[in-house]
């Protein structure tokens, strides 16, 4: 989707996200990363699983293999969600009751797992010395892809948009910027 992608190239220069992509992200620092993204993943999965957008992408959900990693990962610290990650997470749960909007959920699906697709086959690799990366393990790849591209559609890009900055808040906080 041309309508992100300025803020899908921000997102990949915050000082967190080099970290991370370049290998260099401390287990802590992951984490925390996996933490928060388990509350951005349970009510846009939540959501889309209740109306029906999944049916036709089995092995897209992520939330289950993410939980795996952040439990391969966890020392049993206190882990505190950044601010951002608070404020998307109530945004996604009012977005997937709101009957007139709850479509829109679709564009976070869009914003995160093609991220899972894409990019995060990279971040397999560069965090394969600390975890196993079962996030970013698909069955049907090339599929999933596809699916997700034919169930987004233009009018979603300024929820997508939304997505992202939402991303790149959370990427700046759990790099401290």
């Amino acid at each position: 989707m041309d309508y992100t992608w300025d803020l899908h190239k921000e997102a990949e220069r915050s000082d967190f996200a080099k970290r991370i992509l370049r290998g260099e992200a401390t287990k802590e620092e992951y984490t925390k990363y996996l933490y928060n993204l388990l509350a951005i993943y349970d009510p846009i999965e939540f959501s889309a699983r209740r109306q029906g957008f999944f049916d036709n992408m089995p092995g897209v959900e992520r939330l289950k293999p993410l939980y795996e990693d952040f439990l391969e990962l966890d020392t049993g610290e206190q882990y505190q969600l950044v601010p951002s990650v608070i404020e998307y997470h109530d945004y996604l749960v009012k977005l997937a009751n709101d009957p007139l909007r709850r479509h829109l959920i679709k564009a976070h699906v869009y914003v995160r797992h093609t991220g899972d697709l894409n990019g995060g086959q990279v971040l397999k690799r560069r965090v394969a010395h600390m975890s196993a990366g079962k996030m970013y393990d698909f069955e049907n790849l090339d599929m999933l892809k596809e699916n997700i591209k034919e169930m987004v559609t233009e009018d979603l890009g300024p929820e997508a948009r939304l997505g992202f900055i939402y991303a790149i808040r959370m990427m700046r906080e759990l790099g401290g910027e």
